[in-house]
């Protein structure tokens, strides 16, 4: 079980990754994105999409980040509200769209030519680990009553 401590300090763990991810999204993607363009002219055409795939790809994880912290607020205080299927519902539909924006990068970066191994192997990783985080988030919300340990 998860006690109201532990409960805390992921909840205060969670809040810092999602402050974290901010600064990412504002400041170190589009730094990087120059970085790479500077590095390798051929994809400026890039640069705009690359941007807006990274800000919201990470949005997508900051959702979840939310929901995340709204589960662990209901557990740490014993409250009830919002159901959690319906929390892991919503969790799951931002882990579709992340999905969404992986395949979209795919067949956008083969349509035009842009295929690095590193990007694609990537997307690819992100891609699967999402789908996993998809079915266990669905066998979750299907099996309530799982023991705890």
């Amino acid at each position: 079980m998860l006690g109201r401590r532990s409960a805390s300090a992921a909840l205060a763990a969670l809040l810092l990754l999602v402050l974290l991810s901010v600064v990412v999204q504002a400041w170190v993607l589009p730094a990087a994105v120059e970085r790479a363009v500077t590095l390798f002219p051929e994809v400026r055409p890039l640069t705009v999409p690359a941007i807006v795939w990274g800000v919201c790809s990470i949005a997508c994880w900051q959702a979840i980040a939310v929901i995340a912290v709204q589960l662990l607020r209901r557990r740490r205080d014993g409250r009830s509200g919002i159901a959690p299927g319906k929390l892991l519902a919503a969790a799951g539909g931002c882990l579709a769209a992340f999905v969404a924006l992986v395949v979209a990068a795919f067949v956008a970066l083969n349509r035009l030519g842009h295929t690095p191994p590193g990007v694609m192997l990537g997307l690819l990783a992100a891609g699967f680990t999402a789908l996993i985080t998809l079915g266990t988030l669905a066998f979750l919300a299907g099996n309530p009553a799982l023991p705890s340990v």
